[in-house]
């Protein structure tokens, strides 16, 4: 069955790209896919312009690796596997640190999340667990057996003075503060990160049977209560690009050849104290990027992790302009970091350029430029792609249960729709970035809803 879905997906795929390819021989004249004449638009715009404009006409081409990758992942790669089960004995699973980042703004989310994934875990039968809850504000937790909070404190500093998410993560690693074992698996999630019982048999599976001294999974972001429809659907795409290019680049490659998310990753301990994160106040931005480079660097291997894991998208167009800004700037510093060679960032170079260079790649779609018929091949080859991608993490994300086969339809053609409202919504947050990456904050989107204070009010 998983292969029949597999040749449905590919021919999909493929379904898509030459619907594309068609829409942009349309958008050419007639005259022009007889007779390109490139240099027509020097009479129009003179020969500064026209290269100017022309040189953007072929940004696209930056999307080239990733939409090769993508292609060769979504070929040789499960995408519909079988839910995990469980395949080894409970006793041999190593103890699992569970180990959430928080500033204490969030108590009562950090509360009724950690009460979620502790329910989770037990219901799963893991024996060997703990959550470590590591916070820069005291939150007085509840007393659990299975909970430990760590408080940061704030005359703290590390040797290169590394910031954020990292100076938290390298505080846990200090001799003083740690009681893991080397042999020990660390679990690293948001505040708002929901375990499902896959994830966690998928994680028990990775440790116990260690398929790698680095792992990482498939978070979806619709499967809980949704609040922003717009930016949900606009997530929908990077659950399709974990679920291939991640997938294979981590399963097949045994590289971050296109980096790491910052929740879902499994790391062994011995492992997380040798690179630690202390990368200073730049490489902090991303300290999830920096580390997948740092530890590729250093010779360790890393797999994918079955299961999925669900989070919420950002509530509101700021919001996600603003995590996407944070999330450009630190991968931007990181690539400019010296201490990482270039081989290990020649993938992520273009994939960022493109990405910085989006809204102008927008804005020349319009300009009446005479486009060769290479670029026509690439830009349909990407555009299908993107287009697939977004109606694939779709359907992978809404559960068909729950919405009905109608309105999964409805939801995979709406979120085709919203591709060109996302692409402007990414360029602009990328070139905000660009412009004004001397802001190195760390900015931290809304987690938590009136309506979940509501039903906290409604308890009481």
């Amino acid at each position: 069955m998983a292969y029949f879905f597999q040749m449905i997906t590919l021919f999909q795929l493929v379904c898509t790209v030459i619907v594309i390819w068609k829409l942009q021989l349309f958008w050419q004249t007639e005259d022009h896919l007889l007779t390109p004449k490139l240099w027509d638009g020097v009479d129009t715009y003179g020969y500064v312009g026209f290269m100017f404009l022309f040189c953007f006409k072929m940004t696209p081409c930056l999307s080239l690796p990733f939409t090769v990758m993508n292609t060769i992942a979504l070929s040789f790669t499960n995408l519909w596997p079988e839910p995990p089960q469980l395949d080894v004995h409970k006793s041999n699973i190593p103890n699992l640190c569970f180990r959430v980042v928080t500033r204490g703004l969030y108590k009562k989310l950090v509360i009724r999340t950690l009460e979620k994934n502790i329910e989770t875990c037990l219901k799963t039968g893991l024996e060997k667990f703990n959550f470590e809850v590591v916070t820069d504000t005291p939150l007085d937790l509840s007393t659990s057996m299975y909970i430990q909070e760590i408080v940061v404190p704030k005359e703290y500093t590390t040797k290169h003075n590394s910031q954020f998410k990292a100076r938290a993560l390298h505080y846990c690693l200090e001799k003083s503060i740690s009681n893991l074992s080397e042999d020990d698996w660390i679990v690293h999630m948001d505040e708002e990160t929901l375990l499902t019982q896959g994830s966690v048999i998928g994680l028990a599976n990775f440790a116990a049977k260690s398929m790698g001294d680095v792992g990482q999974g498939v978070i979806t972001y619709a499967n809980t209560e949704i609040i922003n429809w717009l930016t949900t659907l606009a997530d929908s795409v990077r659950v399709a690009i974990d679920i291939g290019l991640m997938k294979f680049c981590f399963q097949k490659l045994h590289r971050p050849i296109y980096g790491l998310k910052g929740s879902y990753i499994i790391i062994k301990c011995s492992v997380e104290k040798k690179i630690g994160f202390d990368y200073g106040l730049k490489g902090s931005i991303a300290e999830d990027l920096y580390l997948a480079l740092e530890a590729w660097k250093n010779g360790y291997k890393f797999n994918f992790v079955e299961g999925e894991m669900w989070e919420k998208s950002p509530f509101t167009i700021i919001d996600y302009i603003r995590q996407r800004k944070r999330w450009f700037v630190g991968r931007m510093f990181t690539i400019l970091s010296p201490n990482i060679p270039l081989k290990y960032k020649l993938l992520l170079i273009p994939a960022d350029l493109s990405w910085l260079l989006l809204l102008f790649n927008i804005v020349t779609m319009f300009v009446p430029l005479k486009t060769p018929h290479f670029l026509i091949i690439t830009n349909s080859w990407t555009g299908g792609l993107i287009v697939f991608l977004f109606m694939f993490g779709s359907v992978q994300s809404f559960s068909l249960k729950k919405y009905g086969l109608r309105r999964k339809i409805l939801i995979c053609v709406c979120n085709a729709m919203i591709i060109p409202i996302v692409a402007c919504l990414d360029g602009i947050a990328s070139l905000w970035g660009f412009c004004w990456n001397i802001d190195t904050g760390f900015y931290i989107v809304q987690k938590e809803h009136n309506m979940y204070e509501n039903e906290d009010e409604e308890e009481v």
